[in-house]
């Protein structure tokens, strides 16, 4: 069963399209496994950006309705190919986690606890819920726009010729620390000295969404291409879907001018497809 990745925007172009025939088409092809949509809680955050409490409601429920699949946030999924990596590194048994599930397993994950029945919400109360309070993603807005300050800066850094190999490891080992277990698969504390010496060598090349980001940085660091908020929540998501996923579809250019560039780190198991090829298979 392939795994479609819709970006926001394919989202809402299909629930526009969703009326019979289409509609009984698209969930023949859901019912018979041709179809898999996977989604992100993004879309739900993108979902409530509106006054329009109705309209957003209607595409959360529409969302639902597609049965999707749920890719775990960014930073999860960082967590756990660090995780992974250093147990590795450390040569542990351990058994990987997915990085696909229910929305409850994705919402769970994002509390960092265990999935269980008080995580089985629906789209549409999440949406309601920051519609009413948008304050509540007001730490999230702070994030992105953050690091599209930093981008800038790291831009100017690269012309002024201060961005160094040391510096660049140094961030990457600041990086792994961060994300390092603090226990071994069985529970037991990581010893000091152990931990140590995998962030000494601060190898990034092993964690596929760092190694995609640094891809992607180096161009956008040459480059003075979109850098406002918008546009880096496009790279997060774009950025975990293209390991975990069978294909992504998506009409923005922006997206498709970073794809190769991803590519070429070897990473990449998704295809880059428009939205017109996906309606041509209904």
């Amino acid at each position: 069963m392939p795994l479609t990745y819709l970006d926001q925007n394919a989202v809402i172009y299909l629930e526009q399209r969703a009326s019979d025939p289409f509609r009984a088409k698209l969930d023949a092809a859901i019912g018979s496994g041709k179809l898999q949509v996977v989604v992100s809680s993004w879309h739900l955050i993108e979902t409530a950006k509106t006054k329009d409490v109705d309209k957003a409601v209607r595409l959360a429920n529409f969302i639902d309705s597609l049965q999707p699949a749920w890719l775990l946030e960014r930073h999860n999924i960082q967590m756990l190919e660090v995780q992974e990596d250093f147990y590795g590194f450390a040569r542990l048994e351990f058994e990987g986690r997915p990085r696909l599930g229910t929305l409850s397993y994705a919402i769970a994950t994002l509390n960092g606890e265990k999935d269980s029945p008080k995580f089985n919400i629906p789209s549409r109360a999440f949406v309601e819920q920051w519609i009413r309070h948008p304050e509540q993603l007001d730490v999230l807005k702070k994030s992105y726009e953050d690091n599209a300050k930093a981008l800038d800066g790291l831009r100017q850094a690269i012309k002024d010729g201060k961005m160094t190999d040391e510096i660049r490891k140094k961030a990457d080992r600041v990086f792994l620390k961060a994300l390092l277990p603090a226990t071994t698969p069985n529970g037991l504390e990581i010893p000091r000295e152990l931990a140590a010496e995998y962030i000494e060598r601060g190898d990034i090349n092993p964690i596929p969404t760092r190694a995609i980001e640094h891809a992607i940085s180096d161009q956008e660091w040459k480059s003075m291409g979109r850098t406002d908020a918008n546009s880096l929540i496009d790279k997060f998501h774009f950025i975990p879907a293209l390991q975990y996923v069978d294909e992504i579809v998506s009409d923005d250019g922006f997206l498709h001018r970073l794809y190769p560039v991803a590519e070429r780190t070897g990473y990449v198991r998704a295809r880059l497809i428009r939205f017109e090829e996906l309606l041509k298979r209904f």
